[in-house]
């Protein structure tokens, strides 16, 4: 207990002398605190001169950090103005079909073999069909991993200098990409692109550097990656091997060009491979694709798409436009429309910015070769050899997600045609770095700030002018409905609206895939494509999603009255003729009929425009379809059980939701 004592003393001594106050616990023993946090104060123990000097070392890692995550929230709020829709519901609707397999993975729809794609949507169906949530975290995942790749290659590329810190802005600013972020599918075919856009370069530039294979490894392993995901990574070599004759290595680039292509040649062997091995499994794929690749369409349209997509699209993006949008039919998506005065100001901009870097730096002009280069093989190439046949050459040439994938490389060139590479023996001349000085920086600063403006003013401009809200409604109710449907309930499986999905995309269209995945086991809904016999209650899903009683509009024989509760029966048949001809667009015949006991279980032949199709009747009364195509005048019911059957009236045309009669949810 004294020892105890004791040690209690000399800790207080040893406490007082270091400049602490003392108190004590309930055991007696001393607690030490620093000055002024008795009473429950708390020290300033920050020593904000230290911190200020620590955060001015690591100002670039900072600012860029800090772009990359207000952007994340920029393009997070963006995210939520849409949803899914057409291109994206296929990939959730092919991988709710198909297991995790080769052949699912290298299924090609369209001309294009996207198997990370398919490996995300595999994923995401399955965790949570139509959660926009869920796919929006998704994206966001990959443009974090996108900036953070394009800051990586900056700081590789240039040095940790602040003005790597316009490049990185433009990227993560310029309106080209957005179009592209709202629609889902198109989001994960060109984020990751992107990512090994940057990351390929990035390794590349370490193997020019060092001579490590391990980089020509990585960078070959990048491309890779791309390929999964968009087949233009097929172009990723070329803009590696670009880069690194024209800015990384010394000289000429006739000359460099050629010490590039014998000092790292295994680099350019492996990526050549694998992208030849790639090329062999998208020829062996392109079998079951819908779109084949062929010879360009007429000279006009591929200068009409080509000049286009510069002029109109690309350029204009480029320095923070279109600043307007043309809307689509549905109001889903948005077409680059800038205008004429904008349009010929972009062409002027981008001239004057490419004059100035070739006056600061004379190799400035490797880098717009480049970047031409880049959107004439992987942003004008694919869509003459596949959809310019298909579609409006001047269409396609206001379409930004063609050249979406051209930002990073835009920011690449930029920063290329600006500053020299880290650890190069350039310098700039002293005339024209002095032509550069506060002029020239107060020139690049206002430039750098109507960029901005013109990006965020033609992003909210891309958000007034379109809308998701119709494909968010439908799948909600949908969602609502099937849940709610009578046990066993008849559904007429009729294609959703074309908002949400085009007739293009065939059976994928309809409702039974669109929805079908979404109905509970225990609903057991049954769906027909062409109602056939016998059906009471039959159901359709109506342009809101939710299930309507159905109804065929079309032609219609005279009302049954109160004196005429059945059609006439005449020579052992019913004959009754429409008022006016039913017309050519007719797909289903509605048959109203009241069956006796008698005549139940018996058989009766319908005939519609020559067409004659058998009725097993049952007691009671009901509403009978068949299957129909064309005109006709009249409809004739005839067979022995004739005498038992008491016909009603009849509709011939096609279904769709009645005006009346119940829905699924009730409206509230």
């Amino acid at each position: 207990m004294n020892q105890a004592s004791g040690d209690a003393s000399q800790a207080g001594a040893d406490a007082s002398q270091a400049g602490t106050e003392l108190e004590r616990r309930p055991d007696g023993a001393p607690v030490p605190y620093l000055r002024g946090q008795r009473h429950g104060e708390i020290a300033n123990v920050v020593d904000w001169p230290e911190l200020a000097a620590w955060a001015g070392r690591r100002g670039v890692v900072l600012g860029g950090l800090a772009l990359i995550a207000a952007q994340l929230i920029w393009k997070g709020f963006f995210l939520g103005h849409f949803y899914f829709r057409q291109d994206d519901i296929h990939v959730l609707e092919l991988a709710l079909g198909h297991a995790f397999s080769w052949s699912y993975l290298t299924f090609v729809g369209a001309g294009h073999l996207i198997p990370g794609v398919y490996a995300i949507a595999w994923a995401v169906a399955r965790i949570s069909l139509y959660n926009w949530a869920l796919a929006s975290a998704v994206t966001l995942v990959l443009l974090a991993a996108a900036g953070l790749a394009a800051f990586r290659l900056l700081r590789t590329l240039f040095g940790n200098r602040p003005a790597i810190l316009i490049p990185l802005a433009v990227y993560l600013l310029i309106p080209l990409t957005m179009p592209d972020l709202g629609w889902w599918s198109s989001a994960i075919e060109s984020l990751p692109l992107q990512i090994a856009t940057f990351m390929a370069l990035n390794a590349q530039v370490y193997y020019v550097r060092t001579g490590r294979f391990r980089h020509a490894a990585a960078a070959a392993a990048w491309v890779v990656f791309g390929l999964l995901f968009f087949e233009k990574a097929m172009i990723l070599p070329a803009l590696l091997f670009a880069v690194s004759s024209g800015f990384l290595i010394e000289g000429s680039w006739r000359s460099a060009a050629r010490q590039c292509l014998t000092r790292f040649w295994r680099s350019w062997a492996l990526q050549l491979a694998l992208v030849a091995g790639y090329a062999a499994v998208l020829v062996v794929s392109l079998r079951t694709s819908s779109a084949q690749p062929g010879v360009p369409g007429t000279a006009d349209g591929t200068y009409t798409f080509a000049a286009g997509l510069v002029k109109n699209t690309f350029l204009p993006g480029a320095i923070g436009g279109p600043w307007q949008w043309f809307p689509s039919a549905d109001a889903e998506y948005a077409y680059s429309a800038p205008p004429a005065a904008l349009t010929w100001l972009s062409l002027i901009v981008a001239v004057a910015v490419v004059a100035a870097s070739i006056w600061v730096r004379r190799q400035a002009w490797r880098a717009w070769a480049i970047l031409a280069g880049w959107l004439l093989a992987a942003d004008i190439a694919p869509v003459l050899l596949g959809r310019i046949r298909e579609l409006s050459p001047a269409l396609l040439g206001l379409e930004t997600r063609y050249v979406a994938d051209a930002a990073p490389v835009l920011a690449i060139c930029l920063g290329l045609a600006f500053w020299p590479a880290a650890g190069s023996r350039e310098a700039v001349p002293v005339r024209r770095a002095a032509s550069a000085g506060q002029a020239g920086r107060l020139v690049a600063a206002a430039a750098f700030g109507a960029f901005a403006i013109g990006s965020v003013w033609s992003v909210q401009a891309y958000q007034n002018v379109t809308t998701s809200v119709p494909d968010r409604i439908f799948i909600a109710n949908a969602r609502l409905a099937v849940a709610h449907a009578p046990r066993g309930a008849v559904v007429a499986d009729t294609r959703v609206p074309q908002a949400l999905m085009l007739g293009i995309f065939g059976p994928y269209s309809y409702a039974s895939r669109v929805v079908g995945p979404m109905v509970p086991a225990t609903a057991r809904i049954r769906w027909v494509r062409r109602p056939a016999g016998t059906i009471d209650h039959l159901w359709v899903f109506g342009r809101d999603g939710k299930l309507h009683e159905a109804a065929v509009y079309g032609r219609a024989t005279a009302p049954i009255t109160t004196k005429r509760r059945c059609q006439p029966v005449t020579h052992g048949r019913v004959a009754v003729r429409f008022a006016v001809p039913s017309g050519a667009g007719t797909r289903v015949l509605r048959v109203a009929y009241l069956a006796s006991a008698a005549a139940a279980g018996k058989t009766v032949t319908v005939t519609y425009g020559g067409s004659a199709r058998p009725l097993l009747l049952r007691a009671g009364l009901h509403s009978a379809y068949f299957p129909v195509r064309g005109a006709a005048d009249s409809v004739t019911v005839s067979g022995p059980a004739i005498s038992g059957l008491c016909v009603g009236d009849m509709q011939a045309g096609i279904i769709a939701p009645s005006s009346s009669g119940p829905v699924i949810p009730a409206a509230s």
